[in-house]
């Protein structure tokens, strides 16, 4: 069975919800997602994620999310789109969540998907807890 590449809730965040449930502060609002292209090793390979990541190993663009929709009770999926010449030509095996304070809260490295420039890419993160 190969390797499944997983999206990870960073410590951040997790902090973030402990705190909340502990003390009754507020969590932030997700607004973006960040999109990399050093998610892989040389072998194009995933890296491991521990969850501590604030920044995407070679960060290309963040971008407004473009809509989100609850799909089981304790999950979101995320999706954000790039138009056709967004990021023509780049690969992208690196993807974040972000927040309002610029924080990450979900990261994940995937294989290589190449950006074509006459197509509109949709990336999809489901945050669950």
């Amino acid at each position: 069975m190969a390797d499944q590449a997983l999206t990870v809730t960073t410590t951040y965040a997790r902090e973030q919800m402990a705190r909340a449930r502990a003390e009754g502060s507020s969590l932030t609002q997700v607004l973006k997602m960040a999109f990399g292209s050093g998610g892989t090793d040389a072998e194009g390979k995933p890296i491991p994620l521990d969850g501590t990541e604030q920044t995407l190993k070679q960060q290309l663009l963040i971008k407004d999310i473009s809509s989100y929709e609850f799909i089981a009770p304790a999950t979101i999926r995320y999706t954000c789109s790039l138009g056709e010449t967004e990021l023509a030509g780049a690969t992208i095996n690196e993807l974040a969540l972000v927040d309002s304070r610029g924080k990450f809260t979900a990261i994940r490295t995937m294989t290589n998907k190449i950006k074509d420039a006459d197509m509109e890419f949709i990336f999809e993160i489901d945050d669950i807890y």
